[in-house]
Order: structure tokens, then sequence, then C-alpha cells
């Protein structure tokens, strides 16, 4: 009876995290700075950290299989050929990221940021959200709802800090000459329609020579979208004239694989791309210059990934929206990779009170990977 009693109150004792049987999992790790890290925080950064190696892993490596990964080595860096053990790696990593989160935290403080009612109702939202689809995920890698909200707000105030730094009333404004430059320059706002490259009833793909057909045709619409009417017209009729464009030729593009268009596939969206975006997006060969190439009010027609042609008109990113509603945006493009640099910069400087003993209580090597996780 003692035996049972002292195994009860011990099992109780684990599920309110005070004490147990020789385990337990801290309350936090220490500080980076006036940054206090909770134990959630520290297995995130982790998790996070991890990865990172996982997206490094050759092709013959298990990244599923957490404590051989934890041992083998990947390159880190493909131009060098440097190379690190993932165990150092990630622990190195996980660090980074928790200079981050400090660094972020200390010059949103700093300079005067303050999460409103409403932002931070938004930050445990998007929490929430990441909780509903990969709840099982986090949970069995020790990350709850609460660390959740902690990160989407610290996220918030990264994202915050572009203003706080880069704004009109920032620390180092951008000039609003500079950001019109950056916008119209590096920028591209599109209206497009999506034409697929394959059959919508059947789905079956098209044929190289189907896809130069279509391709063909689309192009012709673009050239009749493009008239020097429309390009001195105003947004708005250049959109239309893309929609009256893409109305008369779908029905043909669509009958080279013997299918007919939806009602709505004429309809025209509009998107702002940044380079990186193009890039990342526009994958085949001339596709992303021939949008660098497009001045406002000009229609092309490309084949931009293996299933899509996108037939789009260059549009005035300013006759869509004001330079305000923009500026968030165009400064995380211009000047995002600024910003990293300074908080990396700045979290290195940070003083380090982090505990090795309460860190080696959540190892690397408990870790439970996505694919892993799944299948248990």
């Amino acid at each position: 009876m003692k035996k049972k009693l002292l195994a009860l109150i011990c099992a109780l004792v684990m599920i309110f995290s005070l004490a147990s049987c020789g385990l337990s999992t801290p309350d936090t790790v220490g500080k980076v700075g006036d940054f206090e890290v909770s134990s959630g925080l520290y297995l995130l950064a982790q998790f996070s950290a991890y990865q990172q190696a996982a997206q490094l892993a050759g092709t013959d490596q298990d990244t599923t299989d957490v404590k051989a990964f934890l041992k083998a080595t990947i390159t880190t860096d493909a131009d060098t050929g440097d190379t690190a053990l993932v165990k150092d790696y990630v622990a190195a990593k996980t660090l980074e990221n928790l200079e981050s989160f400090a660094a972020i935290d200390a010059r949103f403080d700093q300079l005067g940021g303050q999460l409103t009612d409403d932002q931070l109702q938004q930050a445990n939202s998007y929490a929430q959200q990441l909780m509903d689809q990969y709840g099982s995920t986090y949970t069995a890698n020790g990350i709850g709802l609460e660390t959740l909200k902690a990160f989407e707000q610290l996220q918030l105030k990264h994202s915050l800090l572009l203003t706080l730094v880069y704004g009109p009333d920032g620390e180092s404004p951008v000039d609003d000459s500079d950001l019109t430059e950056h916008l119209d320059s590096q920028m591209y706002e599109l209206a497009y329609v999506n034409i697929p490259l394959y059959n919508t009833s059947t789905f079956v793909s098209a044929s190289d020579d189907q896809k130069a057909q279509m391709l063909t045709l689309a192009q012709q619409a673009a050239t009749a979208a493009s008239c020097s009417e429309t390009q001195d017209g105003s947004v708005s009729e250049q959109v239309s004239a893309l929609h009256s464009a893409a109305s008369a030729a779908l029905p043909d593009i669509y009958a080279v694989l013997d299918s007919t268009p939806a009602e709505d596939a004429s309809n025209v969206q509009t998107e702002l791309l940044t380079e990186s975006d193009l890039t990342g997006a526009f994958t085949q060969d001339g596709a992303a210059d021939a949008v660098r190439g497009l001045v406002y009010g000009e229609a092309a027609a490309v084949q931009y990934n293996a299933a899509s042609i996108i037939l789009m008109m260059r549009i005035d990113p300013l006759q869509v929206s004001t330079l305000d509603a923009l500026r968030t945006q165009i400064l995380s493009d211009m000047k995002g990779d600024e910003l990293e640099d300074a908080l990396t910069a700045y979290g290195s400087t940070l003083e380090n009170n982090l505990s090795t003993s309460a860190m080696n209580k959540m190892p690397a090597s408990k870790i439970v990977n996505p694919s892993s996780s799944s299948n248990s």
C-alpha cells in the first residue's frame, strides 16, 4: 500500500511539473540579457534549429532518426564546403535563436514599442491556429500554447521593429522618395490570370506541343491587352483590358486540351511581388526576366512553372494602394536583411546567463520530428 501511494504521489507531482521521481523540467533555462527564456521557448528554439539542420541533410541522411542524425555531419556552406557535426550545429543555432528572441524584445522596449490589445489578440490567434494545425508535433516536443503565444508576440514585435527603426518617426527613417524608388525598381505589382497547363476535368497534363500552342494564344491575348491606350490609362482601365483579353482568349486556349474555362477563369487578381518572389515562383527560363522588362500597363504571357501559364500586366502599385499602406511591405523588402543583421549583432552582445544544467535536461536527442511523430 505504501508503494502504491508513493507511486501515485510521484505521478501527480510529475503532472503538475513541480518535481518528480528524479525527473523534472525547469520552468526557465535562465536569461539572455534581461530576457527570461522559458523552457518552452528553449524547446521551440531547439526544435527550429533542428529543422534548419534537417534542411541541410544529404539525400542519404535520415532526419527522422534524431539520435543518429545528431551524430552525422552536414555541409553548412555549399560554396566553401564548410561542414559541421549536426549536434554542434543545432546547439549553435539554438543559441542564435534565443539571442534573436532577446534582441527583438530588448530593441522593441528601447524604441518605446508596446503591443496593443488588438495586436496581442492577433498574436494569440495566430498561436492558436498553429496549435490547431500542428498541435501533435508541438505537444510531442514539449511546446504548449502559451509558448506559441509568446513566440507569436515576439514575431509581431519583430515586424513592428521595421517601423520603429525605419518608419517616418523611427530611429533611422527612410525617406519616402527612397521607398518610392525601391517600389518602382525592385517590386512588381501584377494584375494576372492563371492558365493551367492541364485539363481541369481529367487533370491530364499538356504535351510540349500543346503547351507551346497554349502559350502562343496567351501571348496574342497579352498583345491585345497592352495597346498604347491601355498603357496610358488608369489601373482600372488596364485591369479591364486584361480581363477582356483573357475572356476572349481562354475558350480557345482551354480547347487545346478539350476543356472549357470556368465562369471565373478570366477574373483578374493582383499581387505585389519582390525580387525573391520572382526567383522563387517564376522557375521557367526567362519568366522572371519577362516580368522585370514590363513597364506599367504592358502585358505579357509566360510559362512560369511546370503547370501554369500566367497572362499578366504590370500596374502601378501606387494606383492600387497608398505609400503608407505599402510602407511596411516595402521596408521589409528594402531593410529586412539589414534589420536581421543588426539584431543578430546586438543579440550576440547580450550577457548569456543560461543554465547549462537546465538545458541539459532538455537535450536535442529528445526531439520528435513531425514525420516520426505522425507515425506514432
